[in-house]
């Protein structure tokens, strides 16, 4: 589902550009719902996305060699990761 321009000018990245190109980069930037707890991409996969928080929070952990979770940040409303 194509994202709303307005989700992208709450982000500070794309706050700089005009109405226009921030509706042209919405039409191919998708809209995700992702359930509390599900992974979007594991240490090692391909970089091939950009993710931007529209709301919540998306925690960036890895793992260590003896399986211990070491969170690396939260990233909430309006901030980009990928």
């Amino acid at each position: 589902m194509p994202c709303d321009a307005g989700v992208l000018k709450a982000v500070d990245l794309f706050s700089h550009l005009g109405d226009e190109d921030r509706a042209r980069l919405a039409g191919v930037v998708d809209l995700v719902n992702v359930a509390a707890g599900t992974p979007l991409f594991r240490a090692g996969d391909p970089g091939e996305s950009l993710f931007i928080v529209k709301s919540g929070e998306v925690e960036l952990f890895i793992r260590d060699t003896t399986g211990q979770k070491i969170v690396l940040t939260l990233a909430s409303s309006g901030e980009i990761f990928g």
